[in-house]
């Protein structure tokens, strides 16, 4: 009897090991992968002026650098699960980072043509990436899925704020925009090995013994919910997109240096790594994320009334405020992993709010830049989007009750 319990003692403390191995090894691929969803795209928009102006390209043309790969957002997600079933979430996303870094590779390496077909893969590898994580973390992490939405939106940020504010420094430092923008595929490539060893610790045919499988953890989410969430998600996206591909080109026009004018970027981003750690896990918590919905919103409005009637004058306070309405990207996570009855359904309704969400964005950098073209000015632009951020608000606050 003592041996026998001796050596269940064993297997316990063995399988108690293997558990903390493999918890520690998803966490980390989590962050790897979520710190290179964004820089791809961060990292060009401070460095899109001496772009354009290389390739000779105008605003409303350089403006499909960012729309192409919410474009590519939409599309993809609705292929995403179906990658899933077929080779499972975390062996689908070792794929990821690799392809990416070929993406990144690829704009630079010739005139508008590589530009655009790099982009292409780079939207293909983030809309991978961004459908199938809220499923890995559903399942991996069932009873602490509002703190891993929070760090896995905050890694995004993170990434996002990085890029943005080494975009000059870099362009500086290798001469030139083509090798500034290059240098992200080195993360992308190292993310690749913590994606390796979490799909080489997943069984193919079925997950460890520790980890909850597609039991369902509350009412799967119907479809005037999915609508809903969609529309929240798509409207915060245009907020988010547009901000970060036209905020340092609206500063500079407005008389901001242009080395500087990446800075109040990233002060977005800054403002939004605790927010996006902390709204996640309130909002978990809170009776509604309504509340927390309508703030964005208004937080995004503000931002963008300040930009439109002085946008020289306190850039830096602009920016907090938009750092604020960004936090609805987490929030929006947050909402969707909770509505989720399962890691598939998980997959299933990411998937759908994130094609619908992101192809309603894809329209909105396109439309800033042309609005831009079509005037002369930002005033339209900015109008537009202080439109979008209000109504992120009631779209919100709906999908929360719901």
């Amino acid at each position: 009897m003592t041996g026998g319990a001796e050596v269940a003692r064993r297997a316990a403390g063995e399988t108690g090991s293997a558990q903390a191995v493999t918890t520690a090894v998803a966490v980390t691929a989590v962050v790897a992968l979520s710190l290179n969803l964004r820089p791809a795209l961060a990292g060009f928009s401070p460095l899109a002026g001496e772009a354009g102006t290389e390739l000779g390209l105008g605003a409303g043309a350089i403006s499909l650098v960012t729309t192409l790969p919410l474009v590519c957002f939409g599309i993809f997600a609705l292929f995403a699960p179906a990658l899933s079933r077929r080779f499972g979430a975390e062996r689908a996303l070792v794929a990821t980072m690799p392809l990416l870094a070929v993406g990144i590779l690829l704009r630079g390496a010739g005139a508008t043509t590589a530009l655009l077909c790099g982009t292409v893969l780079v939207g293909i590898a983030i809309a991978i990436g961004n459908v199938l994580l809220p499923g890995v973390i559903k399942r991996r992490f069932p009873a602490k899925a509002g703190a891993m939405t929070g760090l896995y939106a905050s890694a995004i940020g993170g990434g996002a704020m990085l890029a943005a504010a080494l975009a000059k420094p870099l362009d500086g430092l290798t001469h030139g925009w083509r090798p500034a923008l290059a240098v992200w595929a080195l993360p992308a490539l190292v993310a690749t090995l913590p994606l390796v060893l979490l799909a080489r610790a997943t069984p193919r045919d079925a997950v460890p013994a520790w980890v909850t499988g597609d039991q369902a953890t509350g009412r799967p989410a119907g479809r005037l919910t999915a609508a809903a969430l969609a529309a929240f998600f798509g409207l915060q996206s245009i907020v988010f997109y547009v901000t970060l591909a036209w905020l340092p080109r609206i500063l500079t026009e407005a008389g901001t240096d242009p080395a500087h004018a990446g800075l109040p970027l990233s002060l977005v981003q800054l403002v939004s790594l605790p927010t996006g750690l902390m709204v996640p896990i309130l909002a978990r918590t809170s009776r509604s994320q309504a509340w927390y919905a309508t703030a964005c919103g208004a937080a995004g409005a503000a931002g963008f009334a300040g930009l439109l009637a002085a946008p020289g004058a306190a850039p830096y306070a602009w920016a907090f405020l938009l750092g604020l309405g960004v936090a609805a990207f987490p929030l929006a996570l947050a909402m969707v992993t909770a509505r989720a009855g399962g890691p598939s359904h998980a997959d299933r309704l990411s998937s759908v709010v994130q094609s619908c969400g992101y192809l309603l964005a894809a329209a909105g950098p396109l439309a800033a830049g042309l609005l831009r073209d079509a005037t002369g000015t930002w005033t339209a632009s900015l109008t537009f989007l202080l439109v979008v951020a209000a109504l992120m608000a009631p779209a919100g606050w709906l999908a929360a009750r719901l």
